[in-house]
């Protein structure tokens, strides 16, 4: 188990006359469907799909409803999600009424120190097929 990395062709940019160089780059797999979480979960868990699917729908509109709002949502045993804003600068302080001086609003989760330690403690298997992705 962990992460499974392999070998990636890059081209050095910031150098002269551009190199090739390698690094590690994580292997990843399609994205999990959502109807296939719900059944694991239900599956692990004992408690009916609809019951889940219910739960995790009502879930995810709490953390964007709280969230947007300014809180920080936190799941014990998980770790909390919050928004951050990135703004322009001004040098009118009417200018920051309007709406056009902010750039971006971002979601961001921190999970708790036992799941990242749970993460880093995973390790790295590097999967030597011959293929190399170009960055």
């Amino acid at each position: 188990m962990g992460l499974k990395m392999r070998k990636a062709k890059i081209v050095l940019n910031f150098r002269e006359n551009k190199p090739q160089g390698y690094k590690l780059r994580q292997l990843t797999y399609a994205p999990i469907k959502e109807k296939d979480l719900i059944k694991y979960m239900a599956n692990s868990s004992n408690v009916p799909e609809s019951t889940i699917e219910a739960a995790v729908a009502a879930i995810a509109e709490g953390i964007c409803y709280y969230a947007i709002n300014g809180h920080r949502v936190s799941f014990p045993g998980f770790g909390g999600f919050y928004v951050s804003l990135k703004s322009k600068t001004t040098k009118v302080l009417k200018d920051l009424k309007q709406e056009d001086v902010v750039k971006s609003l971002w979601l961001h989760f921190a999970p708790v120190e036992n799941l990242r330690a749970v993460i880093a403690g995973t390790g790295t298997t590097i999967v030597d097929d011959g293929v190399y992705e170009n960055q």
